[in-house]
């Protein structure tokens, strides 16, 4: 499959215990200390795996084979931070062929999932007032004319959807936010049509020689999410979480 795939949990859908999690996932939910450290990270995780197991199963109906995990059990695929800090997908200590992002807020996870050479990356945000301080200290002046150009009613939603495709996009280049993205420019169209349900484009355009990161966004309810790729993609597909 040459699209990406997205999905959606909550944490009332992570499992009791911790039966779903491989041997180095155990170790490093030992290392966490706080509480709502370790319920964010279960939660990310579980995410995660419940993405990738989704992938195969979607690329097993359309081409009859899937890479490595199969069928495999939650506890037997690991999503681990590789060197760079961006995670990983693991089987049977060999790594699959997937680019996985994942973004995690407020008891609700986003996991992408893709294959081959191409590089995802994904962010989720509540639509919340972003401070002047915020917006001034993160966003480009050309970003920060676009929301106060904005009817009041959609100031908080552009500034969070800009925010949200800066990190998506760092994501992809497996920089995350030790990449200085404030003079990233983000582009988008669709602000101001019908509130939910689909997917609109989405450019970010950065200040060195790299080639702009391209992706989607989407509101849902309270929220708004974006997924970057790299080469540009289709709209992501929606995967179905086994049971």
């Amino acid at each position: 499959m040459d699209t990406v795939g997205w999905l959606i949990q909550s944490r009332a859908e992570v499992p009791a215990g911790e039966w779903w999690l491989g041997a180095d996932e155990h170790l490093v939910l030992g290392r966490l200390r706080f509480e709502r450290r370790r319920a964010d990270w279960r939660l990310g995780r579980w995410t995660a795996k419940a993405a990738v197991g989704a992938w195969l199963q979607a690329v097993r109906e359309r081409t009859g084979v899937a890479p490595g995990a199969g069928d495999a059990p939650p506890q037997s695929i690991e999503i681990l931070a590789g060197a760079d800090g961006a995670p990983e997908a693991w089987y049977g200590g060999g790594r699959l062929p997937l680019s996985v992002s994942l973004s995690h807020r407020e008891g609700r996870g986003l996991a992408v999932v893709t294959g081959g050479a191409r590089s995802a990356g994904c962010d989720l945000e509540v639509i919340e007032t972003r401070s002047d301080a915020f917006i001034r200290e993160w966003l480009s002046p050309s970003e920060q004319r676009r929301i106060w150009h904005r009817p009041a009613g959609e100031r908080a939603l552009v500034a969070n959807l800009i925010w949200t495709a800066k990190e998506a996009a760092a994501k992809v280049r497996h920089e995350g936010l030790r990449l200085d993205v404030r003079h990233a420019v983000v582009s988008t169209s669709g602000i101001g049509g019908p509130a939910t349900d689909y997917w609109r484009p989405l450019r970010v355009d950065w200040p060195d020689d790299t080639p702009a990161t391209t992706g989607w966004w989407r509101v849902e309810p309270g929220w708004v999410m974006t997924v970057a790729g790299e080469p540009a993609s289709a709209p992501p597909d929606v995967l179905s979480a086994r049971a």
